[in-house]
């Protein structure tokens, strides 16, 4: 799913019935990086902030903002990720220097397609939001189009395994070196992060109390619209291509050049629909056009173009796919009995304003779930 990537540089199968409870190294406590934050420059400094490796994960810089109560890493992974050295930005509560002996919920929060870990708080108001929330916020890099899977058939030298990295690195690092509490988490993302969310989510299903997916697809495959959705998945590789070139893989690396293989169900939302029994799940997504989703912005011309051809034949524009795809989730969920909060933000396009105004909408409900 295409979106805004940030102009500001970056510290530069499973079968379906298959779930992946936590495991004991990821559900350790943390022990705390209890120093007070100050500021760091790049380099070897791990540890002068008190931070060390821990789940398979080098840490190669560290940047430490105190400004906006950040820390940011830079890792080498042994080799799960080699299209590039991927960075992880972790934001803790206002107190958190303040009270050395509390542990905190981990909300996980994905990018979407095209952008990167410093998203969530250059364009989504993350700092500002979380503010009166106490909860340690963990934003990894997931790749510019990996749909938070491992590229199951990546270029020679280019292995991609993003969901290896966020689930059995990222999270055990954090647990190891803030005050987290394994127990109390969720998981929550817009666009192709939003997909990640639902599909992480359930394979991951004894990891999260709460997952929230904002304007993300629900199905890549189970019904037509789905399909749309799994095609695109084939071809989301080449969303490195603009920041990394040839570093990135190409069309079919995540589950090959079938729309829908096997080894997709195992993430299709759609397909495992009772594993969000007994979570909280939280939906939103507009009606905005399909082009917004493919993410034809600054093509006025184009787009204009493409729109007239589409009104000779009928065709309604303003039909989200991401829409039709989270309505039959909505639907199934509700025919097995499941509790969960889904709207349509009518005329709403695949665009921050929506993202911004759902992560509002969702944090206290969020942390009910997380504190109770």
């Amino acid at each position: 799913m295409s979106q805004h990537v940030s102009d500001s540089p970056a510290p530069t199968g499973l079968s379906r019935l298959s779930r992946i409870s936590p495991s004991r190294r990821s559900l350790l406590l943390g022990a705390a990086a209890a120093a007070p934050i100050v500021a760091l420059g790049a380099g070897s400094a791990s540890a002068l902030g008190g931070y060390r490796d821990a789940g398979g994960l080098h840490i190669t810089h560290e940047w430490i903002h105190e400004d906006i109560r950040s820390v940011d890493f830079r890792f080498d992974t042994g080799g799960q990720v080699q299209t590039f050295p991927p960075s992880l930005r972790v934001t803790v509560p206002a107190g958190y220097d303040e009270n050395p002996d509390r542990h905190y919920p981990v909300v996980l929060l994905l990018h979407g397609g095209g952008g990167m870990y410093q998203d969530w708080t250059n364009h989504g108001n993350v700092i500002e939001q979380t503010e009166k929330h106490e909860a340690i916020v963990v934003m990894p890099d997931g790749g510019g189009g990996s749909f938070y899977s491992n590229a199951n058939f990546p270029r020679a030298g280019l292995v991609a395994n993003w969901e290896t990295f966020i689930m059995e690195m990222v999270l055990p690092f954090v647990h190891a070196n803030f005050r987290t509490a394994p127990d109390r988490m969720a998981i929550a993302g817009l666009s192709m992060g939003g997909f990640g969310a639902l599909a992480l989510g359930q394979r991951y299903w004894g990891h999260f109390r709460s997952v929230s997916s904002y304007s993300g697809p629900a199905d890549c495959g189970a019904t037509p619209h789905g399909l749309l959705v799994g095609t695109l998945i084939m071809v989301s590789p080449l969303g490195d291509v603009p920041r990394y070139g040839l570093r990135a893989n190409g069309p079919g690396a995540i589950w090959g050049l079938e729309p829908y293989p096997e080894i997709a169900r195992g993430y299709n939302p759609m397909e495992n629909i009772e594993t969000y029994r007994d979570k909280r799940v939280f939906l939103r997504t507009g009606n905005g056009p399909l082009l917004d989703l493919l993410g034809f912005d600054g093509m006025d011309d184009l787009v204009g173009e493409y729109r007239s051809r589409l009104a000779e034949f009928g065709m309604d524009v303003q039909e989200n796919v991401v829409m039709h795809t989270q309505e039959s989730f909505s639907n199934a969920l509700s025919d097995a009995g499941i509790e969960h909060d889904f709207r349509v933000d009518d005329g709403e396009t695949h665009e921050w304003g929506l993202w911004n105004r759902s992560f509002a909408e969702d944090l206290p409900g969020m942390m009910k779930v997380l504190n109770s």
